[in-house]
């Protein structure tokens, strides 16, 4: 509740413009169509080819995954993420450009982990009110508010290894992969590039589409959405990871507790 009450607050200053401006905002990315679609290819095939891996390794090599459903679950999608994540980073390495020549007035260096501290508590009431909404509007034609597979694994999970490689995954490695692709890949192309509008909401409706859950749907694309606003604002993807990260979380906290999925 405590963190509701600031997140109100914090985006009561943020939409009045109180909050303060970007310490060093995101800049242009000068790099070619070719290279670009080299790299979301790398991230693709990593994404897709690494849980086919997991299904020719041995019972010795996976341990328990190898027969216990919920595990292999967790396996399935620590390979999808740690594959599109290599797959990331191949493409960072294609993509660099030369560093921009400092300014005469370099603004003042952003810290991300406050800025990602203050945007995960914004985005607690944004996400919450939109979740709340979204979920009336399918209710009412009839669609299913179900959960996502994760969360009924995470509110069930009774074995504290398994319990603690969902915490990993969510936390870390989610986070670190899905901020790399669709914000610092994906938005930071588009934005330059095609209305600002667009290039806020493909990226986040990529997002949304990834986690396959249609309660999930609108609330997730809204949350890509404010990371990348986040993101554009301060220059540093550590912002939208620290965020991202304490979102997940927040929302794990909240599952164990039995309060909300």
């Amino acid at each position: 509740m405590c963190a509701w009450l600031a997140g109100l607050i914090l985006l009561w200053r943020l939409v009045s413009g109180r909050l303060g401006s970007s310490a060093r905002p995101l800049a242009a990315w000068p790099v070619s169509i070719e290279k670009f679609f080299t790299g979301a290819l790398f991230v693709a095939v990593g994404g897709f080819s690494f849980p086919h891996i997991t299904t020719y390794l041995s019972e010795d090599v996976l341990g328990p995954a190898a027969s216990d459903g919920d595990w292999w679950l967790i396996v399935q999608g620590a390979a999808f993420q740690i594959g599109m994540l290599c797959g990331a980073l191949i493409s960072a390495f294609l993509l660099r450009t030369p560093a921009p020549l400092p300014a005469d007035n370099p603004p003042a260096k952003t810290q991300p982990v406050l800025a990602g501290l203050i945007t995960f508590l914004i985005a607690l009431p944004l996400i919450g009110a939109t979740g709340f909404v979204w979920k009336i509007i399918i209710e009412f034609f009839g669609y299913s508010a179900s959960e996502q597979d994760m969360v009924d694994l995470l509110r069930n999970a009774d074995d504290p290894a398994l319990l603690a490689w969902m915490i990993v995954l969510a936390a870390i490695i989610a986070p670190v992969t899905e901020e790399l692709i669709f914000r610092a890949g994906l938005f930071r192309y588009l934005r330059t590039r095609i209305p600002r509008t667009f290039a806020l909401i493909l990226p986040a409706l990529l997002f949304a589409l990834l986690h396959g859950n249609l309660a999930a749907l609108v609330p997730l694309c809204v949350l890509g959405m404010f990371f990348a606003a986040a993101y554009e604002r301060t220059g540093s993807i550590a912002v939208p990871m620290i965020a991202h990260a304490l979102f997940n979380l927040h929302t794990i906290v909240l599952v164990m507790a039995g309060v909300t999925s």
